[in-house]
């Protein structure tokens, strides 16, 4: 697969997984039962990067989490990126079906233009419609196979930002494409 084939141009929908794509995929819990994970700011800064680009290129992206966790530390994080979060999707096929339904109706493929960032087996109903998947270096075997993509960072650990970078073209770019990249973003 070709980075033309994976440009930020391609797409209509971006979709991240929480756990094991935004976290390590561990769970810290305390001695009163509550429950904290850990993000890498890096990925958070692609996010900003990414929503960004998509503002000043003026282009229609939807970007969102969707997410079978519950908890609310889901929600708080998506909060702080500033991107949308859908939690307590048991069925992120059938979710994904009714929302665009709702949100792209004329799409003939809707899943023709998606991009998914997945890392475990309640990803892969998913990850077999879409466009374009990635996969974090440390995901389950069964979704290395089905992604198009597997990258090099593991899930929490700049996954995230890796394939920003690699959708918004970053590595192709002379030094001074990146630093007015940068500083327009």
């Amino acid at each position: 697969m070709s980075n033309k084939d994976i440009s930020i141009q391609k797409f209509h929908t971006i979709i991240f997984d929480f756990d094991g794509v935004f976290t390590n995929n561990f769970v810290y819990v305390d001695d009163l039962g509550r429950e904290t994970v850990r993000c890498s700011r890096e990925d958070s800064y692609g996010v900003s990067i990414l929503k960004k680009f998509i503002s000043k290129s003026n282009l229609r992206i939807d970007v969102f989490v969707l997410s079978t966790e519950t908890n609310q530390v889901v929600i708080k994080r998506c909060k702080k990126m500033g991107i949308e979060c859908h939690i307590g999707e048991r069925d992120k096929a059938k979710y994904l079906a009714e929302w665009y339904s709702k949100n792209r109706p004329g799409l003939p493929d809707p899943y023709a233009g998606t991009l998914y960032f997945g890392n475990d087996l309640n990803d892969l109903p998913v990850m077999q419609k879409v466009d374009i998947s990635f996969a974090p270096s440390d995901a389950h075997p069964r979704i290395k196979e089905v992604a198009s993509q597997v990258l090099m960072a593991r899930g929490g650990q700049g996954f995230v930002r890796e394939g920003i970078e690699l959708i918004l073209g970053t590595s192709a770019m002379t030094q001074g494409e990146l630093s007015e990249f940068i500083s327009n973003s």
